[in-house]
């Protein structure tokens, strides 16, 4: 047989450093023998195949160090959690709040009926089998669940509880995320303990910042494969997806700072004359997208006059914002979306109007409470955590309004009328003019997220900025002695000095450096205390680049 005694190899992972570069890429490759009966045994040379796999070992990578983070989260959050794989129910993952409930059993790898032989009898194993087939989720609310103790005598717990369907790619349901507090002691004594509040505010707030950071490389990455013309068809697709799916989660983001700023009461307005039809096209604008991809037909009845409240322009398109969303998610393709704004006396009406999925009008009281689920109006396949449109209600509020909703029932669409008090028409409007593109400059970007920063000094690179990216703040202020920059974006959150004693240090060093915070943190103090360190602007993440741009010209003018 030619090359009898030969062993040919397959390697699937090599890495190998780039001369004069710090980073490595990753290689599969396999040789395979070329035979020729007339050559030293039968072997005429070597084919050898490398493929270049980069891109999927830094995936995976990523994807390893996300679940770890996300594992993290788990185990800090004040409600029990866990995860059931499996038409058994079998646990796949219990944080420590879970354990505590029921004793610090050893349940992973076990199913259900076998970790917890109690609790089949009271039902919770029949509703998780409903829930796996029907899809749908399950919420109860003070529900008692007799769990055996150490000493095998049975204890009488009280909780709340969420059972959420998990599905795959191919949206078949592979298991059940379970969420829930233990409220034992609040149903006992009548009352809901403070601590038990403090402590889901700060979960919440938590839970907000460290979304953010994923967001800003995602949102990165995305505007640069839109900006590549000549990317491949699969490319454009892709960064459309990644941008889409970056919307959403900051979204979600900035609805829950809203709930925890709504909650301590420390919502401000940025309030002047606001032009209801323009509110009105801007949030048919954002909606837009949402509604060409499910084919409705989209009303707009507008007003026969110019009407004017006064008001937080950017906080009311929000209102209008998330009804349309809601009512693109819960009308049928081809539906209809009807807007109607008009004059009643001294008020303006908006109406909303869809031909959805309905509310059931006993439901209807209800409706603007926070975290409420009504049936098949919150479709947890739809995504949302029930807090949209309680914050619709307190922003309507707000500025002197009131927000109602009406339905015939299931099936019969949904109407959402917001009323505002009327002001005179003002003799103009003023709107800053748009910023110019911003003109070519040195860019240095600090930030520990390397993703973050390497994304950013793409993009920038990639619009005609001279950019630095650095990991550490110490880094940032060494490489001042050979790379001195017009604008400087720096993160807050350093490991080594923070941002703020960061800005001090360059504002010490180059006077004429445009220094702008770029963070997860954004609060009201957060941003007093980045104005106090000198920096000349405050950025969350993950910035709109046009928004950016802006920025950097005002400051270089």
């Amino acid at each position: 047989m030619a090359g009898e005694g030969y062993t040919w190899h397959e390697n699937q992972l090599v890495p190998i450093t780039r001369h004069g570069s710090r980073e490595d890429v990753y290689w599969t490759y396999s040789y395979s023998p070329i035979d020729d009966p007339d050559a030293p045994n039968g072997i005429g040379g070597v084919l050898v195949v490398c493929t270049e796999t980069t891109e999927q070992v830094l995936s995976q990578q990523r994807a390893k160090i996300a679940e770890a983070k996300w594992r993290a989260l788990f185990d800090l959050a004040p409600v029990f959690m866990c995860t059931l794989r499996g038409e058994q129910h079998e646990f796949e993952y219990a944080n420590p709040e879970y354990l505590k409930l029921v004793n610090k059993r050893e349940v992973l790898g076990k199913s259900v009926r076998e970790a917890l032989p109690e609790v089949v009898d009271q039902g919770f194993v029949s509703l998780l089998d409903e829930v796996f087939i029907s899809r749908k989720p399950y919420q109860g609310h003070a529900i008692p669940v007799d769990l055996a103790s150490e000493h095998s005598s049975t204890e009488r717990r009280f909780v709340d509880f969420i059972y959420q369907p998990l599905t795959n790619e191919d949206n078949m349901v592979t298991g059940i995320f379970v969420v829930g507090y233990d409220v034992t002691e609040s149903v006992r004594s009548g009352t809901r303990l403070q601590e038990q509040d403090r402590r889901k505010d700060e979960f919440l707030a938590m839970l907000a910042h460290e979304l953010r950071n994923p967001l800003a490389p995602i949102a990165n990455v995305a505007e640069l494969l839109m900006r590549k013309n000549s990317a491949p068809i699969e490319t454009q697709k892709a960064g459309e997806v990644l941008k889409r799916q970056c919307g959403q989660l900051t979204h979600l983001v900035n609805d829950l700072l809203d709930v925890s700023r709504i909650t301590r009461g420390i919502i401000e307005l940025k309030n002047a004359p606001v032009s209801i039809d323009q509110a009105v096209v801007i949030a048919l604008e954002s909606a837009q997208p949402q509604i060409a991809e499910k084919g409705h037909n989209l009303v707009y009845a507008a007003a026969d006059e110019e009407l004017f409240v006064w008001g937080d322009l950017q906080r009311l398109v929000q209102c209008l914002s998330n009804i349309l969303v809601n009512a693109v998610k819960y009308t049928p393709p081809q539906g209809m979306i009807k807007v109607t704004v008009a004059r009643e006396g001294g008020e303006v009406t908006i109406e909303i109007a869809d031909s959805g999925i309905g509310i059931d009008p006993e439901m209807l009281p209800t409706i603007f409470d926070l975290f409420t689920q009504v049936n098949s109006t919150i479709d947890r396949a739809q995504g949302g955590l029930g807090i949209g449109l309680s914050i619709v209600h307190r922003l309507v509020q707000m500025h002197s309004g009131a927000i109602t909703a009406a339905s015939e029932g299931s099936g019969r669409g949904t109407q959402f009328t917001i009323r505002l008090p009327l002001i005179a028409s003002p003799q103009a409007v003023v709107q800053e003019p748009l910023a110019d593109k911003a003109e070519s400059c040195r860019i240095l970007i600090v930030d520990d997220n390397i993703d973050a920063a390497d994304s950013l000094a793409l993009l920038l690179g990639y619009l005609g900025h001279e950019t630095l990216a650095v990991y550490s703040a110490l880094d940032g202020l060494r490489r001042l002695a050979t790379f001195v920059p017009d604008v400087a974006l720096l993160d807050i959150g350093l490991p080594d000095l923070d941002g703020y004693e960061l800005a001090r240090r360059f504002r010490a060093i180059s006077s004429s450096t445009s220094l702008i915070a770029l963070t997860g943190y954004g609060t009201a103090e957060d941003r007093r205390q980045s104005a106090e360190a000198g920096f000349d602007h405050h950025l969350t993440k993950p910035v709109a680049m046009v928004e950016l741009e802006q920025v950097i010209t005002a400051l270089r003018k």
